[in-house]
């Protein structure tokens, strides 16, 4: 009987991490859920290095683009980073569609993300950060492992609003992924806004940045992304006012 007893109590205390809870702030920010809206436009702006920069609206049907910014898109979407190589800004009129990726907001790609241990590391600007050790790189697919080993993560919550405003990923050292190559610096910030259409959260922009060797060749990239201004319909506008008005 004292056996089974103590068998009881280890099973218990082994279970008991399954058990954490995330703390409250932090629980309440990634349980906001912002409304399922399509917009209707979207102006991105992409800067490769420090001399690059593309402004972007993105297009409805791609037969809308030229042959050059066709070409520029299909490399956005495709987080090919050789794709973009001209130095002026491009514009290109059109409405979004469901291929725009950017803004979305995934709390259950956050969750996943941030598993279910964190702990607060410091206040900054009514900000409240906290520390997590990274499951998995947003957006990025899948990431080896020994990447993620080497990443400190932190996420960084509004309070009052009750919502997320930035994810970010550093590298802690220098490490070798494999004989052949070297990871120096690495570094993922994901922004997010208030977004009032949606009620809710969205992507307000993406910075990476790398450093290394690859092959015995040194390398640098940064990136970045800024959504600039997210269009919604009007028309969705007001049936979304006389939904809530009525009764």
């Amino acid at each position: 009987m004292l056996f089974r007893s103590l068998i009881t109590c280890c099973a218990l205390m082994t279970a008991a991490p399954a058990l954490a809870q995330l703390p409250e702030p932090l629980e309440v920010a990634l349980s906001a859920v912002p409304n399922d809206r399509t917009p209707d436009g979207v102006v991105l702006r992409m800067s490769l290095g420090e001399e690059v920069g593309y402004r972007l609206l993105e297009p409805a049907s791609e037969e809308m683009l030229t042959e050059v910014q066709a070409d520029m898109w299909a490399g956005f979407n495709s987080e090919d980073e050789d794709a973009a190589s001209e130095s002026e800004a491009i514009e290109a009129d059109g409405d979004a569609t469901s291929s725009f990726s950017m803004g979305d907001y995934d709390p259950q790609e956050l969750r996943a993300t941030i598993g279910e241990r964190a702990s607060f590391a410091r206040e900054e600007n009514g900000r409240l950060i906290y520390e997590f050790e990274p499951l998995s790189l947003l957006m990025q697919g899948d990431v080896p492992g020994p990447l993620l080993e080497h990443l400190r993560a932190e996420v960084e919550v509004d309070p009052e609003l009750g919502q997320l405003t930035a994810i970010r990923f550093t590298l802690i050292e220098s490490f070798k992924p494999n004989l052949a190559a070297r990871m120096d610096e690495f570094s993922l910030e994901q922004r997010f806004v208030h977004e009032p259409a949606l009620h809710g959260p969205r992507t307000a922009g993406v910075s990476m940045s790398m450093a290394g060797s690859a092959l015995f060749q040194p390398f640098s990239q940064t990136m970045r992304f800024d959504i600039e201004e997210v269009r919604f319909s009007e028309v969705e506008d007001a049936a979304l006012e006389t939904a809530a008005e009525s009764p």
